[in-house]
């Protein structure tokens, strides 16, 4: 409406502009009175000066409306001046303009503050810098954490722990690493979260960290007493029938004196206790041979290992299987899928991996193997079948030593298999559903 205006005003000077010129040259040709003409030429000046002064007077404005803006000047007063409704309508609507500009000044300052104290005062550090490792900001958490008063680049970290500088700056975005350091003589168990921002032409990292020392500690403490209990559980019902049989022997060998025969009933007797004595040994060495078995994982020879290799030389294991109840599905979504890892040690996995879906099908079912990448970066293998499924108060001990739910089962598969994913810096996931089935994610 203000620019129509406007527009109205320059239109009506130009038209009585145009008119007083045909006014002049009908005067100065048309008309006995030609020196009339210079009259209405006296007029031409005065309206064509009186246009350009309301002209420069509107740029004038303009031109101080957005240098204010452009200078961040939120406190601009432009005064009235006597140029016509439609000029100070234009003027009200700078002015309008402008402060609405000074409240979002205003409203983004605060939220610049408030997310300012947010930062400053989180529970977890949290540091942002280049690709030259220049850091923009680090909060009062991440100082504590990192034992300095200031931080101008990463590289100043190089004499608290090379190791730390190296994770920060080869860590990418989504990934989370735990470290384990130690600053100002206080040992830490770091574990760090990356995101990453671009900015111009420039990429920066977002890191959150914090120690979870305590926590680890409190969970390392937890699977000691679980495995502990699994232990006790396992030997005391290994020893028990050994010393109960022991006692009964003992007591009935008291009762013989040394010149009488023993009966066939009382060697009958031996011979059964001595036969149970031995199948309970060989139990428990079988337990402790289990136990070794976790202490003897050999370190990973790391090589480029191709999926559709690695699956193809499982699927061929799995055709020396005569169970005919089960449906194996192998599939790759890519394939030249490959990952770096000790391929006998994955084949170990995948065949424990297997044979515990084997056994959760009681009838007839299917495994499903499915190899993909997720996350861009990241390849996943998982173990699908619908079985019985876990219990959901179970799910919670399946990785714990020797704890098992078959009546024949070691309890130290999973275990194994979760020490070779971490010697892979690999994690493993499961879930399940009881009645339904289970799946198992390794994501390397």
């Amino acid at each position: 409406m203000i620019y129509k205006k406007l527009f109205f005003q320059v239109l009506l000077r130009l038209s009585f502009i145009v008119l007083l010129s045909l006014l002049t040259g009908w005067l100065i040709w048309g008309s006995a009175y030609p020196l009339f003409s210079i009259g209405s030429m006296l007029l031409i000046l005065l309206s064509s000066y009186k246009l350009l002064v309301y002209l420069n007077a509107t740029n004038r404005l303009l031109s101080q409306f957005f240098l204010a803006v452009k200078n961040d000047e939120t406190a601009l007063n432009l005064r009235h001046a006597d140029k016509g409704k439609s000029f100070n309508d234009l003027r009200d609507s700078m002015q309008g303009v402008n402060q609405i500009i000074k409240n979002l000044r205003v409203k983004y300052q605060q939220k610049e503050i408030l997310s300012d104290a947010i930062i400053e005062n989180a529970a977890v550090g949290i540091l942002t810098f280049n690709s030259q490792g220049l850091v923009e900001n680090i909060n009062r958490k991440g100082r504590d954490l990192l034992g300095v008063h200031h931080l101008v680049s990463i590289k100043a970290l190089l004499k608290t722990d090379s190791k730390l500088v190296e994770l920060f700056q080869n860590i990418k975005a989504g990934e989370s690493r735990v470290l384990k350091t130690s600053v100002n003589q206080k040992s830490l168990h770091l574990i760090v979260s990356c995101t990453r921002i671009k900015l111009n032409t420039d990429n920066w990292k977002l890191l959150s960290f914090s120690d979870i020392k305590n926590e680890m500690d409190a969970t390392e403490l937890e699977s000691w007493q679980r495995l502990i209990s699994v232990l006790t559980h396992e030997i005391m019902n290994s020893i028990a029938p050994l010393t109960s049989l022991s006692e009964t022997l003992a007591r009935t060998y008291s009762q013989i004196d040394a010149e009488s025969v023993i009966g066939e009933k009382n060697l009958s007797k031996t011979r059964l206790g001595l036969q149970v004595i031995q199948e309970q040994g060989e139990g428990l060495m079988n337990f402790v041979d289990s136990y070794r078995q976790l202490t003897r994982i050999p370190k990973p020879q790391i090589k480029t290992l191709s999926i559709q290799h690695l699956l193809n030389h499982v699927k061929a294991l799995l055709t020396l299987d005569e169970d005919t109840r089960i449906q194996y599905d192998f599939s790759i979504e890519e394939a030249d899928l490959s990952i770096e890892a000790d391929e006998k040690l994955l084949v170990q996995v995948l065949v424990n991996l297997i044979k515990n879906a084997q056994h959760a099908i009681l009838e007839k079912g299917r495994i499903q193997i499915h190899a993909c990448t997720v996350d861009e970066d990241k390849t996943q293998i998982s173990i699908s079948d619908n079985g019985v499924g876990i219990k959901a108060e179970d799910m919670k001990n399946i990785f714990v030593p020797f704890f098992t739910t078959r009546e024949n089962g070691s309890g130290i598969g999973l275990s194994i298999t979760r020490q070779i994913m971490r010697s892979h810096q690999a994690k493993i996931r499961m879930e399940s559903v009881y009645g339904e089935g289970s799946r198992v994610e390794l994501i390397f």
